[in-house]
């Protein structure tokens, strides 16, 4: 990935997100920049998913949000949503309403943000479905005819028909087999390179993650504990939690009926850093004062004694 312009397509500063007596978010930040791919990664809980829905303020009723969320520089309005920034969430089948063909959905889509004629918003929807690699019959269907995985292209194709800067995916592949899941992760970056769109992806699959993110954020209890390039951040992470995260994957050289690490990598936001109940190298000062995230041998890593390269 060539290095990122001076501005960002996305800035995220100080995100809080809070519900009675719990604070999930705690002040997270970061940017994204066009033509990119970053992921937020963590376990279930870190609070990755509450952070892409604070983009698009999907979250609950009784969540209260502050911090400030600029797109292009300036905050994010009800007229960007779709035009300039679209969603794709878990749920293809949810996606999608049950009692509209696939191809009317994309084509209202299209009269909405647009507000282009029946026709031209039906070629523009067709052209979307096409792209994605919908046959003709499979747009003319209901979404419940369709397969998991040719649902999910079509919300692929929903999310980029009105040509949007930026595409936040929340688990996208979650309900898919794991041929279905990298076809369908390789199709979503695919198109929005093609679109010229940049790519915020929220997974737990740190594999998939590392065949196709630029960047990683790496997030634990409710704040961003690694971020840098995806490949250094995955294979030689210098915050402890990441490598706890990581070795408690299990992989292809695994010895037979081996156990995994037995390793809680869950955190309670308090006084000093989430992860120090667990970390070997945590200190006196690590279960006292939380570590702010600062620059690390090119990484951004929230921990005060972090694992660093040797020369």
């Amino acid at each position: 990935m060539p290095p990122p312009p001076s501005e960002p397509l996305l800035t995220v500063d100080s995100l809080r997100v809070s519900f009675p007596g719990t604070e999930a978010v705690r002040g997270v930040s970061l940017e994204v920049y066009a033509g990119e791919v970053l992921a937020l990664v963590g376990e279930s809980g870190a609070g990755k998913s509450l952070v892409a829905r604070s983009l698009l303020a999907l979250v609950p009723a009784d969540a209260a949000v502050t911090g400030r969320v600029l797109l292009r520089g300036a905050p994010v309005t009800p007229t960007d949503l779709g035009r300039v920034l679209a969603w794709i969430p878990q749920d293809s089948l949810s996606a999608l309403s049950p009692v509209h063909r696939v191809e009317d959905q994309l084509a209202a889509a299209v009269r909405s943000v647009r507000g282009a004629d029946r026709a031209e918003a039906r070629t523009a929807a067709r052209r979307a479905l096409a792209a994605v690699g919908l046959p003709p019959e499979a747009a003319a269907s209901y979404p419940h005819m369709l397969s998991g995985g040719m649902r999910q292209r079509a919300v692929i194709a929903t999310a980029l028909v009105n040509g949007p800067r930026l595409v936040v995916a929340d688990e996208p592949t979650t309900a898919l087999d794991p041929d279905r899941r990298e076809q369908v992760l390789a199709l979503l970056r695919e198109r929005c390179a093609a679109a010229g769109a940049a790519l915020l992806l929220v997974s737990h699959d740190l594999e998939s993650v590392r065949c196709h993110a630029d960047r990683v954020a790496v997030m634990h209890a409710g704040r961003i504990a690694e971020l840098g390039p995806a490949e250094r951040v995955l294979s030689r992470p210098a915050a402890p939690y990441t490598r706890a995260l990581l070795a408690s994957l299990p992989t292809p050289d695994l010895p037979h009926r081996s156990r995994l690490p037995a390793l809680d990598l869950t955190g309670t936001p308090g006084q000093g850093c989430a992860f120090a109940p667990h970390c070997p190298a945590a200190t006196d000062r690590c279960r006292t004062e939380e570590p702010l995230l600062r620059s690390v041998d090119g990484l951004r890593v929230a921990c005060h004694h972090p694992v660093q390269e040797t020369a």
